[in-house]
C-alpha cells in the first residue's frame, strides 16, 4: 500500500511540472495584465558640452570690493579677491602696483590730511595719458579711511582715500589722534543723493567725497588708531 501511494505522489508531482512550466514561461515573457514596473533612473552623470553653464557658479565679488575697483579706476587680474591691481597705463609702463582695502571698521586704515591748502581728490591716477579730474577737495586736518595704496616698487606713491564722518569710527573715541583730525569742510563734492554714512561697520554709503591723493599730503596711522 505504501509503495502505491508514493508511486501515486511522485505522478501527482510530475503531472505539475508542465503547468509550472507554462506559469514561468508567461511570467518570463511578461504579463500583459499588470503594469510594467517603471525604468530605473540613469545614474551616470551628465557631461557638459561647450556652452553649456558650469555646474557650479563662479563666486561674485563682494559689493564693497566691487564698487571699490569700480569707483577708483584700477584693473585687477584678479576681480573677485582684487589681486594684481594696477593704476595707469601698463603698456607704456607708467603705472603702479595697488593695494585695495575697502574695509574702514577696526581693521582699516586711517590718515589725516596735513597740506595747508587742504587736497583736491581724484578719480584716477595721474598718469601717462589719464584725464584725471578733481572729485571733491579736502580741507587740512580731514579724516580719510584709505582704501587703496599705489606704489612704484615698494614706496607708496598715492592714496585712494574716503573722508567718512569721524563720529562713525569706533576707533576715534577716546582717540587723541581724532582730536588732531575729524570733520572738516569738504568742498567741490556734487550735492545729489543722500550724505555719507556708515550702513554697517566700517561700510559706507552716500555721497562721500573719495579719490586719489599724493602720498605726500597725508599723515598716514601706520601704527593703526
Amino acid at each position: 500500500m505504501a509503495h502505491f501511494i508514493s508511486h501515486r505522489v511522485r505522478m501527482m508531482g510530475l503531472a505539475t511540472i508542465p503547468g509550472l512550466l507554462l506559469a514561468l514561461g508567461a511570467c518570463a515573457a511578461g504579463d500583459s495584465s499588470s503594469p510594467a514596473a517603471p525604468a530605473a533612473a540613469p545614474t551616470t552623470t551628465p557631461v557638459a558640452t561647450p556652452g553649456d553653464a558650469p555646474a557650479v557658479p563662479l563666486a561674485a565679488p563682494s559689493d564693497g570690493l566691487a564698487a571699490l575697483i569700480q569707483s577708483s579706476g584700477v584693473t585687477c587680474t584678479d576681480v573677485s579677491a582684487g589681486r594684481g591691481c594696477t593704476a595707469g597705463d601698463v603698456d607704456s609702463g607708467d603705472f603702479y602696483d595697488v593695494e585695495l582695502s575697502p574695509d574702514c571698521g577696526d581693521q582699516g586704515f586711517f590718515a589725516g590730511v596735513v597740506d595747508a591748502k587742504g587736497v583736491e581728490t581724484l578719480d584716477t591716477v595721474p598718469t601717462t595719458g589719464s584725464k584725471a579730474m578733481a572729485t571733491a577737495r579736502l580741507s587740512k586736518e580731514q579724516l580719510v579711511c584709505v582704501q587703496g595704496i599705489g606704489r612704484a616698487g615698494q614706496n607708496p606713491m598715492f592714496y585712494y582715500v574716503v573722508a567718512i564722518p569721524a563720529a562713525t569710527v569706533g576707533k576715534c573715541k577716546g582717540n587723541a589722534l581724532c582730536d588732531t583730525y575729524g570733520d572738516r569742510p569738504i568742498s567741490g563734492l556734487a550735492s545729489s543723493g543722500e550724505a555719507c554714512h556708515a550702513v554697517a561697520p566700517g561700510q559706507y554709503a552716500g555721497n562721500c567725497a573719495r579719490g586719489w591723493v599724493s602720498a605726500d599730503v597725508l599723515d598716514v596711522f601706520s601704527n593703526g588708531m
